[in-house]
């Protein structure tokens, strides 16, 4: 089926979720990963359906040769691997592997005459500007303020904002085809076994740790719908520019609502306060989200909002991330 497709950082949330599509359509996979014989990480990835179209690289974003081995002969490249955290005490953590990490793999694509790069990038770096009119639509338009996120010290939200900025920059400098999908608050079923970062903001709602919730909403996408407009941004050839990527805003009272519905035997907080997390200070509201491009690119969301919930949940459970009282 032609040359190869390269993912990297493979054994993730969102990337295991693309290598097992690419599979199911029958192409070759170059997945990178930090060790291929840790199976705790990536062991998950072999036992795909069409595994044997996958070779798991030994590569890190910041060893450019590396990544550089893992792209050659590939026709398209996803890159996803970034860190993820809400918050670290260290800057340079997040900063660092996301900033160098994109300058490596952009290169390399460049140096391979890499056909399209699609990059996985965030509604981190669309959302959060404090100068922005409460009226206006956010799309693919908006970046988020990098001074703003500096003075929060929202290292995530600045590092995808940055690196982002760096990929359309480089692009532009190598004539490199490129796409961004930037994604919310991530839900779904997961393929690899530990928990990732977005479904443990869902079971902060629902494992009795908590007494109170907070008083926010926060923008939601399914990880299979994810993975399907990354893959349509690489089918589709009028594809272009970014993509944000959110199917709708939900507040944490009806996530709660619809799981206590589901899940009768979980144990909830019982008492809503009043939040003031970086999410409401960036205004957003169901009413002013634009998702416009996106359904141009992927004409539907296939997994509705309950059915997210269920089958997040559902997988937790079966995992034994998340007990029952």
């Amino acid at each position: 089926m032609g040359k190869a497709i390269c993912v990297t950082g493979a054994g993730g949330f969102i990337a295991s979720w693309i290598v097992r599509d690419l599979l199911n359509k029958g192409f070759s996979v170059h997945g990178t990963v930090r060790d291929p014989d840790d199976n705790a990480k990536c062991g998950h990835l072999k036992q795909l359906d069409g595994s044997e179209r996958l070779k798991l690289h030994k590569a890190d974003v910041l060893d450019y040769d590396s990544i550089a081995d893992a792209i050659r002969d590939c026709e398209v490249v996803f890159h996803t691997a970034c860190p993820v955290t809400a918050s670290t005490e260290n800057p340079e953590d997040v900063l660092v592997p996301a900033i160098t990490g994109t300058r490596n793999v952009l290169k390399a694509c460049a140096q391979e005459r890499i056909k399209r790069v699609i990059v996985t990038s965030s509604a981190a770096a669309v959302m959060f500007d404090p100068n922005r009119p409460a009226e206006r639509i956010v799309d693919e338009s908006c970046w988020s303020d990098t001074d703003y996120c500096k003075k929060l010290k929202q290292w995530y939200l600045l590092a995808k904002t940055e690196s982002e900025k760096l990929a359309w920059s480089l692009s532009k400098e190598y004539g490199l085809d490129l796409i961004t999908i930037c994604p919310s608050y991530v839900f779904g079923p997961m393929l690899q076994p530990t928990l990732n970062s977005s479904s443990a903001v869902l079971k902060a709602l629902v494992d009795g740790h908590e007494s109170s919730y907070r008083d926010s909403s926060i923008p939601v996408v399914d990880v299979r719908d994810v993975s399907k407009a990354h893959i349509l941004a690489m089918d589709k050839e009028e594809a272009s520019g970014r993509y944000l990527c959110v199917e709708r805003v939900v507040s944490n009272s009806e996530i709660i609502k619809i799981l206590r519905a589901k899940f009768p035997q979980l144990s909830y907080p019982k008492e809503c306060v009043a939040e003031t997390s970086v999410w409401n200070q960036s205004g957003i509201r169901p009413d002013n989200l634009g998702r416009e491009k996106l359904l141009g690119l992927i004409t539907e969301f296939d997994i509705p909002l309950e059915r997210m919930l269920f089958d997040t949940v559902s997988d937790m459970l079966n995992k034994g991330l998340l007990r029952a009282i």
